[in-house]
């Protein structure tokens, strides 16, 4: 789950009874473009948006744009072509050559889409979105939402659109792959039908094992990442909220004293700074046969090796493959703050399996496989 939707839902949260607003998804893209399908923005009666649908080009228009559909409570579709001639759309000179079509619908505070987008933050679970974005047949906006606890829902759609062959098998298929969106056209007859399918994820957990100074900065830009924070000390002058007021959780135990369930969260990733080799020593092996998709550990590569051999364990493969030591990207850090952006942006290229190289060596898509 993205900052930008855990931002969305407190704003909605703090709405009056009655307060109405506007929602705009991007919902397909070709070719280049700054976000990626999945990017919302919403705005309210006054204008003040929170997210955002482009690099600053179309908010705008998308802005005047929603007056009309927080009048009429219609949803639509509006498809931004700049493939041609970058400066010919509406003069807003987008600098992207790229198809973008972004979904605005009106949101209210009690309303399923809003429950679903919350539901991974509450119960960290994934949660598919299945939305229509053109049709001969259904509302544009309807939806098919699904999670393994409420499993089917509907809102605007027939409970069961046999028509169109697969489409449920479709949702389960693309909710168990875990990707991230895409586009699925159907066609029955002389019926047509085109969905937005999304799978929506708990927001990461950082499981931070170490609260000293050097820890701080990585804090905070886990939280300006949209990152849940758990911090991990035996010292209470270490661990508390005073030092650590971003933090979302702070514990205060050894490691030999931790619960199963902080180690079987499949959304997470470790990261372990103590600076004491007893500690650890006890804390690397329960994280490397733990569901943590990630594990980074401070200090030299050679004191790891040694760690690994003490602790008179055997590691798999894969348990080997998930842990990255030393910590971080190279990128010539040396202050407590460098570390922490080196380390933040390690986790992101290995959860997006990329190389963290430099863009301009890139080939392809930024955004896609390279070739």
């Amino acid at each position: 789950m993205s900052k930008e939707i855990q931002q969305i839902i407190e704003k909605l949260n703090a709405f009056a009874p009655g307060e109405k607003a506007v929602l705009a998804t991007v919902v397909d893209l070709v070719g280049s473009g700054y976000r990626r399908p999945g990017a919302r923005m919403l705005i309210d009666a006054e204008g003040y948006a929170v997210g955002t649908v482009s690099g600053g080009c179309l908010e705008a228009d998308v802005l005047e744009r929603a007056k009309k559909v927080l009048e009429t409570g219609e949803p639509f579709v509006i498809t931004y072509d700049t493939t041609k001639d970058e400066n010919s759309l509406f003069g807003l000179g987008m600098g992207c050559r790229g198809v973008v079509r972004i979904l605005l619908e009106r949101f209210e505070k009690e309303n399923i889409l809003a429950r679903a987008l919350e539901f991974p933050f509450r119960e960290r679970r994934r949660q598919f979105i299945g939305t229509v974005i053109s049709s001969n047949r259904a509302a544009t906006g309807g939806r098919i939402f699904y999670n393994e606890i409420e499993r089917f829902r509907f809102e605007n759609l027939t409970d069961e659109p046999e028509i169109f062959d697969g489409l449920k098998k479709n949702c389960l298929e693309f909710f168990a792959s875990g990707e991230f969106s895409k586009v699925f056209r159907y066609e029955s007859g002389n019926d047509s039908f085109e969905m937005f399918f999304e799978n929506v994820n708990p927001p990461l957990k950082l499981l931070l094992f170490g609260a000293g100074y050097d820890a701080l900065p990585l804090v905070r830009i886990a939280k300006e990442l949209g990152w849940r924070v758990t911090a991990i000390d035996h010292r209470p002058a270490f661990a508390n909220a005073e030092r650590l007021p971003e933090a979302d959780e702070i514990i205060v135990s050894d490691a030999e004293n931790l619960g199963e369930d902080l180690f079987a969260d499949e959304n997470s990733v470790a990261v372990v700074m103590t600076h004491n080799y007893e500690r650890d020593l006890r804390i690397l092996p329960r994280l490397l046969r733990s569901k943590c998709l990630y594990v980074g550990a401070l200090g030299p590569k050679k004191r790891t090796e040694k760690l690994l051999s003490e602790t008179g364990e055997n590691f798999s493969a894969d348990e080997l493959a998930k842990l990255y030591a030393p910590v971080g990207l190279d990128i010539g850090a040396d202050t407590p703050e460098g570390i922490a952006l080196a380390i933040a942006a390690e986790i992101l290229a290995i959860l997006k399996s990329r190389e963290g190289g430099f863009l301009r060596n890139r080939k392809g898509s930024i955004y896609g496989t390279s070739e």
